[in-house]
């Protein structure tokens, strides 16, 4: 094993070589405790066999190059770091691939995600900014192409500043409507006289409005389906069919209260809820994208369908472990229990064809600024 020592100050080789030593130690106990080892059985019993250390860098930042173990990957390693990293005396571990049987480990001393990431509109980068991960690398999603989503969070999790950043990005595009239902009569307010207008409803002062919505949205969906050519099933989005992000703003709250219009004979929740589950199942195909809002992802709310049909996952800060598993199934018990004291605009994530993460989600400001913006990036259709 190699070392190295970028210290400012001088130390005697003695004292480094002390220190890599409770270094080796420490990485073998965290290894064990996390359950990164492999067991084999000796002729004097069995041992534990864990990652080699093949490489120290004395820090800052103390980095390791570390040898996997026979059928080990990066992934592995990232699963355990959260349980890991006090125990080598960082705050979080930031794992890298080196070849197919190494890795980097970086330990780091300061949250990663600690600094606020400020969103400077308009962003001239193709797609829509979703926040910077733990290894420094943007993650943007391209609603015309992605998923559907679905975001909780409790109340001052960063969930609402999310979405400022979310919808300001596209306002201004001429390619993307913003469509949806607010219960709560803010979101839509800085879009006004705009051409999204026309497929937003704010309130609860009638409520069948929402349905309303829905309906004309679910009539759009089916109209492109039977326009799809015969040798296509997704459709191109262009000025002619923009790509349409609905969003439903506190879906349990919207819900509570049409089902307060329940009689004997009507049921508007059930439809509300037909609905909702039909855009999910049969409009990613022809550029239509659903967002979905809530305080917590509870069955009662978002049932097993509904989440299925949602593989883009954000979880704010939430109020129990149970929570972030609805989201996220088989997060490791320690860092779901974390995250129910996470700072606010940190999220974890969990999208196609990508490990869970944890995020910081870009920061635009407060309500102000988001109308601010909006309105800015939609001038041209008032003026129009």
């Amino acid at each position: 094993m190699t070392i190295t020592s970028w210290r400012a100050t001088r130390r005697t080789r003695a004292a480094d070589e002390a220190e890599v030593d409770a270094l080796i130690w420490a990485w073998r106990q965290a290894c064990e405790g996390a359950g990164l080892f492999q067991q084999v059985d000796t002729a004097t019993g069995p041992t534990l066999r864990v990652p080699r250390l093949v490489d120290i860098t004395l820090g800052p930042p103390t980095v390791f190059i570390v040898e996997l173990l026979a059928s080990q990957i990066a992934a592995d390693v990232r699963r355990v770091a959260f349980r890991m990293a006090g125990h080598l005396g960082a705050v979080a571990l930031q794992i890298e691939p080196r070849g197919l049987r190494h890795v980097r480990v970086e330990l780091l001393t300061v949250d990663p995600l600690a600094a606020l990431l400020p969103l400077e509109l308009p962003r001239l980068e193709p797609g829509v900014l979703l926040g910077r991960g733990e290894d420094g690398i943007y993650v943007v999603e391209d609603f015309e192409r992605g998923a559907h989503t679905i975001v909780q969070g409790v109340t001052r999790s960063g969930k609402s500043v999310f979405t400022y950043g979310v919808l300001a990005q596209l306002a201004g595009n001429p390619r993307a409507i913003v469509a949806g239902c607010d219960p709560t009569g803010l979101l839509w307010r800085p879009f006004a006289g705009s051409r999204h207008e026309e497929w937003q409803v704010s309130g609860v002062a009638d409520p069948l409005a929402h349905e309303v919505l829905l309906e004309r949205l679910v009539a759009e969906m089916d109209e492109r389906i039977t326009e799809l050519p015969a040798d296509r099933d997704t459709i191109e989005i262009n000025d002619k069919h923009p790509m349409i992000l609905v969003v439903l703003e506190e879906l349990a709250g919207l819900l509570r209260c049409v089902d307060g219009l329940k009689t004997p004979k009507d049921d508007p929740g059930k439809r509300l809820r037909a609905l909702i589950a039909r855009l999910l199942a049969e409009s990613a195909k022809v550029g239509i994208r659903v967002l979905i809002l809530v305080q917590r992802a509870e069955a009662a709310v978002i049932g097993a369908f509904e989440r299925a049909m949602c593989s883009l996952r954000i979880s704010f800060r939430t109020d129990n472990r149970a929570s972030v598993d609805l989201l996220h199934p088989g997060t490791p018990a320690d860092l779901a229990d974390s995250h129910t004291t996470a700072q606010p605009g940190i999220a974890l994530m969990s999208a196609p064809g990508h490990e869970l993460a944890r995020i910081r989600a870009p920061f635009l400001g407060g309500y102000a600024e988001y109308a601010s913006a909006v309105a800015t990036a939609c001038l041209p259709d008032v003026q129009s």
